[in-house]
């Protein structure tokens, strides 16, 4: 009986560390367009809108896969996913285009002047990252840690049965 217990907590604990990571790196199906499955270009929307396909991952409310207007400035990518998370580090956006070049972007410093051109522009197939703050990491730390207590609690007190 306690075995069966023990295995049964640890595999419910493995079970939420592995959708804590894959909604971390934002690899949840939220967000996720009817054109995922597509590769990067550019496709006519509604109204003969050019739409481009770019991936959002990281600390926004809905990363995933969309399909945005040409015209789409990062901030509108962004609040289309229902913008940051409290977690998230503005300062450190980062804009990964198919040629692996890699574009640091610091929105904190647009959203106090407003001046466009710090915003590169968005192209098919680009990947955007908002990082995530030191608290978030020690915060996942701390509930992994928080896990694990609780299983050996459990087992301890199993072997106390006995």
């Amino acid at each position: 009986m306690r075995r069966i217990l023990f295995g049964l907590l640890l595999l419910i604990s493995i079970s939420t560390l592995q959708a804590q990571e894959f909604d971390a790196l934002g690899l949840g199906n939220k967000g996720v367009s009817q054109y995922s499955d597509r590769p990067a270009q550019y496709i006519l929307g509604g109204d003969d809108i050019l739409l481009v396909n770019v991936n959002l991952w990281g600390h926004v409310q809905r990363p995933g896969i969309y399909s945005i207007p040409s015209a789409y400035t990062l901030i509108d990518l962004i609040s289309s996913a229902g913008g940051p998370l409290n977690t998230a580090r503005l300062n450190d956006v980062r804009l990964v285009r198919k040629n692996q070049e890699v574009i640091r972007v610091d929105v904190e410093i647009f959203l106090k002047s407003g001046d466009v051109e710090l915003l590169p522009a968005l192209q098919p197939g680009d990947t955007v990252i908002v990082s995530g703050s030191v608290q978030d990491i020690f915060a996942r730390f701390v509930a992994i840690m928080r896990d694990i207590a609780i299983i050996m609690n459990v087992f301890v007190l199993a072997n106390r049965v006995n």
